[in-house]
Formats: C-alpha cells, structure tokens, sequence
C-alpha cells in the first residue's frame, strides 16, 4: 500500500489479528465496524483540533457523529486470520455542508482485504430524549476538512439515497423474524441503537431464515440508516433474495411501523 504525505485527517496504522477481530468466516463486521467509527470519530477530532472526540452544540448539549450509511467491500475474506499483520489506510472528508465521509482501505500481506466508506451526520437528542427522535445538530467549533475528491466514494453516495429514498410500500413480502435488540448488548454510551449492530441483527434473521446462506462469508454490505429504537422497542427483520445477485439479499430492520434500516448484503457463492 502506498502512501503519501499524510494530513491531519488521514490516517494509517497497522495491527496484528487475533480472536477480537477475527470471526467465524473472515474478519468479524462487528469489530471493524466498531474500530473504523472509532477511527471516524477520532479523525473528526484532529480536524477541529481536538484532543477528545467528544463533541457539543453551542447549548452544551452531547452531539454525536451518528452514521447514515456503510458500504463494505470484502475482496478476499480469507485473509483475515489470527496473526496476520491488518494495515487500515483512512482519509476523512466533507461530503456537504452537514454530512462527513471517510473511506478505509484494508490489505494484508500488500493484498487487499477491504473497502469500507462510512457517511455520518452530527446529531442530539430531542426534548423527549427518545432514540425515535434524534434530530440533526452541529457541534461547536470549527471542522478544517477539504471536501470529497470528485468520484471518490465509487458511486455509493447515489446509491446510498436511492436505498435511502426506496419506497416502502413498493417492497413486497419477505421473510419475517423477531430480531429484537438487547439493551446490555446492542446499545453503546449515547443510549442508541450501535450502528455496528444493525447488521448484527440481520445476521441473527439470516440465520434463522436461511441457514445455508448464513454460513458464507460476508462480499459486501451496503446499509442506510433511517431511525433508532429504545431500549426494549421490538425490532423485526424482513429478508428478500435479491434477484441480481448470486447469492445475497435485501433486509428491512423495522419497528412500531418504521424502517430504521435497510441492507444490502452479499455472499461468497
């Protein structure tokens, strides 16, 4: 991986796998997704000059960089093996005037691993303090972050508003599952739903629907996040086959009558 000269924003680091960040088939979603909105975080940080990724609106109230969408590019699962060197090179950009995005690229032994780009808007919580209702808000202080290079993002940032924008009514039926989340699990500090766990949930309907896919190694996923519940809210999963893929589906994370997620994922046929 080459490298040039790095600004504040960016990032490169190297660590050597172990079971923390290996799963069953690969290098396990939920501790890359935890660790890059980490790194997401951090580098938001630096940019406003901070020591702390801890943020606020001008109120003093809590402002949180909450993610509103994922797309993750795995190009060779079996990579990712307990003792092997993971190198992550990230850079953080302005998408628009509210929205961030940051792009990471994986490899291991000089061949790639993944691709991962997150886009997060800053957020608080309302009056009432319910997940259903967090709204957006900008933290105080000032972000010195250049804007996206044209073409960067691949096409997702299109792709990310069309699934962001598909009509619910239009989806048709799929298989459902009760994949409520547990709140000593599934809910990080700010007392919302971790966006790390929102695949986590369509895992657990995968496999209750459709074992055999279940046990695949994870090629790609694509998510947009449209809500989040309260702790004890019921969640339920919808998965339908996606008819242009080898092998793969479309889920609807959905609770009290909303969809809080839609995902797109794919497997190694």
């Amino acid at each position: 991986m080459k490298h040039g000269t790095f600004a504040p924003f960016d990032a490169v680091e190297q660590r050597r796998l172990g079971m923390a960040e290996c799963g069953w088939r690969g290098l396990s979603e939920g501790w890359l997704l935890r660790h890059l909105g980490d790194v997401h975080w951090r580098l938001i940080a630096t940019a406003m000059g901070q020591q702390e990724a801890v943020f606020a609106d001008d109120t003093g109230a809590p402002v949180y960089a909450a993610f509103c969408a994922v797309s993750e590019r795995v190009h060779q699962p079996a990579l990712a093996r307990p003792g092997a060197v993971l190198t992550i090179a990230s850079r953080l950009r302005r998408l628009s005037a509210t929205r961030l995005i940051s792009f990471h690229a994986l490899e291991v032994g000089g061949l790639p691993l993944a691709d991962v780009t997150l886009i997060s808007a800053f957020v608080r919580h309302g009056e009432s303090g319910a997940n259903s209702q967090i709204r957006r808000a900008q933290p105080r202080g000032h972000l010195d972050l250049p804007l996206m290079e044209a073409g960067a993002d691949n096409g997702f940032v299109k792709q990310a508003g069309a699934l962001y924008h598909e009509p619910t009514a239009g989806l048709g039926s799929g298989a459902q599952v009760d994949v409520t989340p547990c709140p000593t699990t599934d809910f990080n500090a700010a007392g919302l739903l971790y966006c790390a766990n929102y695949p986590a949930l369509v895992d657990r309907a995968e496999w209750a629907l459709c074992p055999a896919m279940a046990q695949q190694p994870l090629t790609a996923r694509q998510i947009v996040f449209l809500g989040n519940v309260d702790p004890g809210d019921l969640v339920t999963a919808m998965l339908r086959r996606c008819p242009d893929a080898a092998l793969g589906h479309r889920a609807s994370l959905m609770s009290q009558g909303r969809v809080i997620a839609r995902v797109i994922t794919g497997k190694l046929g």
